[in-house]
């Protein structure tokens, strides 16, 4: 079936890189380097609205404009982070026959996923994919950017098979591969498509580090430790971005087609955070040297940023594993009491936990007793049983596999004395709080916080089991305004042209306080599709990929899986 309507030919450019030093002008208004400090402070006036100083004081972003360059490059393509978005980016440039750069700030490329997920068209129906949409809206409580969320399901799947053959050319394929169906009521369905690129919480960053050096093998130029500073424009178009080295040399990075900022999210600027996610500012972050650099240079240059409360990711899924988080076991705070009702999924945690008074809001533990397979089981769940929980629990296991140990804080003693001291929590709060407790469960009513008596067990059973849980910023979901070819708008919603911004420093596709985990991979996903679709878009005007991925291939491919529901479609 046919999704995409306007099919129109795309126009290859196969513009050679030059190098000179050039005395013409950048773009920009304000800025300092986060560790450096090096501008003064710019009139408030001359910032770009809703911005003010102490965000670019946070930081890569100059300010004042450059007038100077030290030498000057050109490409059709020039990609600013080399990241989850940034690389698919800088690929895709490569097989659309064009020239392409990537600045990193960072001395090598970096990502914080190690997956992807996306919806195969070709074995979707077209009604199927719409209801797909309408329950991802549902799912954001109807908050979404539906320019984006279409982008995400008409592209994600064939970036996905893409994906899966460009990190086997990259000598890093995927750990598994494997397919997944959502149907619908009246018959219709989606097919997602999913890749694990390593198995191990270690493994995230190794895709990307792999697919950079394999673009570099097949003509790509990476420029690391040379952050974007400052974008350039001409007669109202940007045409290029200004880069500084490790020994602050700056160069002029023209851009002949586009330049496309892929570099990241904000959190980690403290200023930025405080006036666009004020209720995470106590929160620590689970990323670094995320400064909100792209975001800062397209205000710089116009832009604005999305009008809505900002998403995020909240995560720990490091101190425990995966299939316990959800799982209702009593929660106490530092101080051993109990604080909320249970019943609540973890990315939600964070909005009761900000109500703590903590300089660090992020942090309880959850109890629960030997029983806790069975009855977690008969609760509805599939927990992680006791031997492989083991792994989490530091000194427990010689060599476990599938954790970060210096982050694993789950915990199995004998009596709940020496449980609270390897928590480092009140042992009398702690006693009390399990005591008050399991008085409801005997009673089965929670008079306290109302947790459903169904998930009312009490903790009798030892060995006693404690995760001391680590919310943390993972990711903010939403940046720059951006168009549904994620192209940087101006305050009257007008593209910019030569500008674009892609991944989680752009857009507002979840537009929730929370992003979804309604389709598994999708946040990784949405990140490489916009990096791929926005460079097709950049070279050609519209959104067909000169070689694109096809499902016949993948589901035929060596190592890919389908589920029954697929084998019984293909049958």
């Amino acid at each position: 079936m046919e999704f995409n309507q306007s099919r129109r030919s795309f126009l290859k450019t196969t513009g050679a890189a030059v190098a000179g030093v050039a005395g013409v002008a950048a773009f920009g208004l304000s800025g300092c380097a986060a560790n450096q400090n090096a501008n003064a402070a710019a009139d408030s006036a001359s910032l770009p609205e809703g911005f003010t100083q102490a965000d670019f004081d946070d930081s890569n972003v100059v300010v004042e404009p450059i007038t100077e360059f030290d030498d000057e490059k050109t490409y059709d393509i020039v990609v600013v982070g080399a990241g989850t978005s940034g690389m698919p980016a800088v690929l895709t440039a490569l097989e659309e026959g064009a020239t392409v750069a990537c600045l990193q700030k960072e001395s090598t490329a970096i990502a914080q996923g190690g997956g992807d997920g996306g919806i195969c068209l070709e074995a979707s129906t077209e009604v199927g994919v719409l209801q797909w949409l309408q329950a991802w809206r549902e799912s954001c409580n109807y908050r979404v950017n539906m320019d984006l969320a279409r982008f995400f399901a008409y592209h994600s799947g064939e970036t996905s098979m893409w994906m899966a053959k460009q990190s086997k050319a990259a000598g890093y394929p995927p750990a598994d591969s494997w397919s997944l169906h959502f149907e619908f009521a009246d018959g219709n369905y989606v097919t997602q498509t999913k890749n694990a690129f390593g198995v191990k919480p270690e493994n995230n960053g190794t895709l990307v580090r792999a697919l950079a050096d394999y673009a570099e093998t097949i003509g790509a130029d990476i420029y690391y430790s040379t952050p974007g500073v400052q974008l350039i424009k001409e007669d109202g178009r940007i045409t290029g971005v200004v880069g500084e080295t490790k020994d602050h040399k700056r160069i002029r990075f023209n851009a002949t087609k586009a330049v496309i900022l892929a570099t990241g999210d904000y959190q980690n600027n403290k200023s930025m955070i405080a006036h666009f996610a004020p209720d995470l500012s106590r929160f620590a972050c689970k990323q670094t040297n995320k400064t909100g650099d792209g975001i800062l240079m397209s205000a710089l240059a116009g832009g604005t940023m999305s009008p809505v409360g900002h998403s995020k990711q909240m995560h720990d899924m490091d101190a425990g594993p995966y299939m316990m988080i959800d799982i209702p076991f009593l929660a106490v705070n530092e101080n051993g009491d109990r604080f909320m009702n249970e019943q609540v999924p973890m990315h939600f945690w964070d909005e009761t936990l900000r109500y703590q008074d903590a300089e660090d809001p992020g942090k309880f533990c959850r109890i629960f007793d030997n029983n806790y397979v069975e009855a977690a089981t008969a609760w509805g769940f599939k927990p992680t049983d006791r031997e492989s929980l083991l792994k989490y629990v530091p000194g427990a296991v010689e060599d476990p596999t599938g954790v970060i140990t210096d982050l694993i804080d789950t915990h199995r003693c004998d009596t709940l004395d020496e449980l609270a001291e390897e928590l480092g929590i009140p042992a009398a709060n702690l006693k009390a709080s399990v005591e008050r407790y399991n008085e409801l469960c005997e009673t089965g009513e929670d008079v306290d916080f109302g947790k459903e008596k169904q998930y009312l067990a009490p903790i009798i059973e030892p060995p006693f089991w404690g995760i001391h849980q680590w919310i943390r910023l993972t990711a903010m979901c939403c940046g720059i305004k951006v168009d549904g070819n994620y192209q940087v708008t101006d305050a009257e919603n007008n593209p910019i042209p030569g500008l674009y911004a892609v991944g989680f420093g752009a857009g507002d596709m979840c537009g929730d306080g929370d992003w979804s985990l309604y389709m598994g991979n999708m946040s990784c996903g949405s990140c490489m599709t916009s990096g791929r679709y926005a460079t097709i878009h950049a070279l050609t005007g519209d959104l067909v990929p000169s070689h694109p991925a096809s499902w016949e291939e993948t589901k035929n491919a060596e190592g890919y899986r389908k589920d029954e529901w697929l084998a019984a479609q293909d049958a």
